[in-house]
């Protein structure tokens, strides 16, 4: 999420609330202190705009509780109000570590825990260093293919070292205790005796620590997808011990196979074969053809085969590109802010104290490259993780007396089953085995014991024992009806890799999303922006809407003046997020759809789809100062939900982009924002509860050489500045 300024980001500045610093000892009952919400969508330049629930504020915290008189940082809040008698409220925390939590108590209402909001306030907290919060901005180092590993270190422990110095003592401050220090503060100024906790990924952390640290303030927590307990090195090798567990499934698969893939008639006849392959190629090719995510994901067991035998028969596999090292994290990933790699990593080393040299980081490498020989270089730890951060102190984790339920998915590798083991043994609480391997789905709508929340946040239910998870997912455009393979979740809004026709496997891909979702606010009315602009990431999503990992790119062309949308270019190639993810991008129709044709609706942010027909083609939709043309109006099947800006919306039959979900009419009023009103030669109507998109035909008359925008090729029919 590229996160505006304070200035023109959450306008609510730290004056609207003047509270005086408390201890971290601070009383667990509190009074509710004087704090003046705004809505989002007002206060944040880059808020969905059809999220008319969520209020933001800024509270400040001091930097060092140790001084509470000392310097103020802010802490982002967000808060959706309990629509019936409150009883108390949810905090949340999305993960990374490292991720924003303000926009999360709005996607919490599309998910298993929506029903909640009736009794629980939902509350989102940007934690230090993140999102909306004081925050330090440093850019990441940019990749450099032909320089050695030890430059590389270099260079990175450098890069960190500077980024400390811009703020060292908010920079050593960035921790999980200090962050649940944060999160009492902000539960003692809003006047909640306790709290409940859900959190997954990155943010099973935070739940954790704070529940060492404050256990009588807790009344239940959901922890999914666990992090692991122990120091950094310790959790590497229990991730990777995960991933050759995983790899002898596949072995055992492969053995039976043995007569289209030759490679053996017996897991340890194939382990054979395939380290002698390794062997002769050499690790880093080997890893290339070896799926990420086979270990877990069997639908990815008969591609890596293949690949494998390619490579076995020709001996180098030289016929293939060579796929670059995604640098993912070992503790999970998301959508990532501009600074989330300095802010993860701060958690992170802060909380560890080894793995600070080059040497004892190459050193413990091949420890486990010994012990784990197929855990490859993509599976391993990043040689940069903590390069050049000072050496930190591990959490003080231990059990408390507080309801505690952790999740763990059998067969996911990004917070490895094992962790959700080892972390129950420190904490105590209750352990479910979810039979899956998907990451942090725990409140999922489609996933069928996901209803135990409900029942542990409503009543206490411990849920015990194990669950039947999501099925093993296909990947490509065949897949399930739910597809969600080709969109992108942006930190409000919904993306889709789109694809024109004249567009090369090398060319860099193209991101398309709604203009009112651009990442430093919506253009202006009558604004067209172009040019190489506003860096904007997000997460590719696998068809069961999965975060497969990262892209990011810049802003090509946007606007909202008689459409509504913004083009972005990314830094990786139509062949790059195939090889990485195993996803193609969606081909960007000519034609645009005719009332009556059969269209889906695939929101990534929501991680929902709809089917349904698009009823009319609208010659001018008008909201509030905004005016679009030939927009499409959904028949009612399609009744797409506050959050699904951005949405794709595709040709049923062909999955090609034919539009991008725009808006809708919730209120029945003409013509205001979330309200928009059709304009024909009988007059001006408004029809409620139905929703709208751009089309999209005419951009791929206006994409050029490169795949990049040009305005002035002669059949060119997009607004121009």
């Amino acid at each position: 999420m590229t996160v505006p300024s304070i200035a023109v980001g959450i306008s609510v500045a730290a004056s609207l609330i003047t509270l005086a610093a408390v201890p971290a000892d601070a009383a667990s009952s509190a009074s509710p202190e004087r704090v003046k919400w705004e809505l989002c969508r007002d206060a944040a330049a880059d808020w969905n705009r059809n999220d008319s629930r969520s209020e933001c504020a800024l509270i400040p915290v001091p930097v060092d509780y140790a001084k509470p008189a000392g310097r103020k940082i802010n802490i982002a809040v967000s808060r959706v109000k309990a629509t019936g008698k409150r009883t108390g409220a949810l905090f949340g925390n999305p993960g990374g570590p490292g991720l924003a939590g303000t926009p999360s108590p709005y996607g919490l209402l599309s998910s298993q825990l929506a029903p909640m909001n009736k009794e629980l306030d939902f509350i989102g907290i940007d934690t230090r260093g993140t999102g909306y919060s004081t925050q330090i901005s440093c850019d990441t180092p940019e990749f450099r293919e032909e320089e050695s590993e030890r430059e590389t270190f270099e260079r990175q422990a450098d890069a960190k070292r500077k980024c400390i110095a811009k703020d060292r003592e908010l920079a050593l401050s960035i921790s999980m205790e200090n962050a649940s220090r944060d999160m009492d503060r902000i539960r003692q100024v809003l006047g909640f005796r306790k709290i409940n906790f859900y959190g997954n990924s990155g943010g099973t952390a935070l739940g954790a620590v704070y529940r060492s640290m404050y256990d009588s303030r807790v009344d239940r927590m959901w922890l999914d997808s666990i992090m692991s307990p122990v120091g950094q090195s310790a959790a590497v090798t229990a991730e990777v011990a995960q991933y050759h567990a995983g790899y002898r499934r596949f072995f055992e698969w492969l053995a039976g196979k043995d007569s289209t893939y030759h490679f053996g008639s017996s897991p340890k006849k194939v382990e054979s074969a395939l380290k002698a392959l390794q062997a002769k190629v050499g690790r880093d090719k080997f890893a290339t053809f070896l799926d990420p995510n086979l270990e877990a994901i069997p639908d990815r067991w008969e591609r890596s085969a293949a690949k494998l035998l390619e490579l076995q028969n020709e001996g180098t596999g030289k016929a293939l590109p060579k796929q670059k090292d995604m640098k993912r994290k070992s503790f999970g990933f998301g959508e990532m802010g501009r600074n989330y790699g300095f802010t993860h990593d701060a958690f992170m080393c802060n909380a560890s104290a080894d793995g600070r040299t080059y040497s004892d980081l190459v050193r413990m490498r091949k420890e486990r490259q010994a012990k784990y020989p197929f855990s490859t270089n993509f599976n391993d730890q990043p040689i940069t993780y903590c390069a050049g951060w000072p050496a930190g102190k591990p959490w003080d984790l231990k059990p408390g007396k507080s309801k505690l339920q952790l999740s763990g998915h059998k067969f996911e590798t990004v917070t490895p089953y094992v962790w959700a083991k080892m972390m129950h043994k420190k904490i105590g609480g209750s352990l479910l085995t979810v039979t899956d391997a998907t990451h942090s789905t725990m409140k999922s709508k489609d996933l069928a014991c996901g209803s135990k929340l409900v029942d542990f946040f409503r009543d206490g239910t411990p849920a015990k024992g194990s669950c039947p998870g999501f099925p093993a997912e296909q990947t490509g455009p065949s897949g399930p009806a739910g597809n969600l393979a080709g969109t992108v979740k942006l930190p409000n809004c919904s993306a889709s890799l789109v694809r024109p026709r004249t567009a090369r496997d090398e060319d860099k891909a193209l991101l398309l999303t709604n203009g009112h979702c651009h990442p430093e606010g919506r253009p202006k009315p009558g604004e067209v922006i172009t040019g190489q602009g506003a860096p904007i990431e997000g997460s590719v999503l696998s068809p069961a809407g999965r975060e497969l990992g990262p892209v990011m790119g810049r802003v090509l062309y946007a606007t909202m003046t008689g459409t509504d949308i913004t083009l972005a270019q990314l830094d990786s190639t139509y062949a790059d997020i195939r090889q990485k993810y195993k996803i193609e991008a969606f081909p960007l129709a000519s034609t645009g759809p005719v009332a009556g044709q059969k269209i889906k609706v695939a929101s990534s942010f929501l991680e929902s789809v709809w089917s349904c027909q698009a009823e009319a083609v609208i010659p001018t939709l008008k909201e509030g100062d905004y005016t679009s043309t030939h927009a499409i109006r959904y028949a009612k099947e399609c009744n797409t939900q506050p959050g699904s800006s951005g949405s794709t919306v595709v040709d049923a039959e062909t999955r090609e982009l034919v539009a991008v979900n725009s808006t809708s009419n919730r209120d029945g009023k003409k013509c205001e924002l979330n309200n928009p009103c059709e304009i024909d030669e009988t007059g001006t109507t408004a029809h409620q509860g139905r929703g709208y998109a751009t089309q999209t035909a005419a951009i791929a008359a206006c994409i050029g050489s490169g795949n990049t925008i040009d305005l002035k090729r002669q059949e060119c029919t997009l607004p121009k500045p």
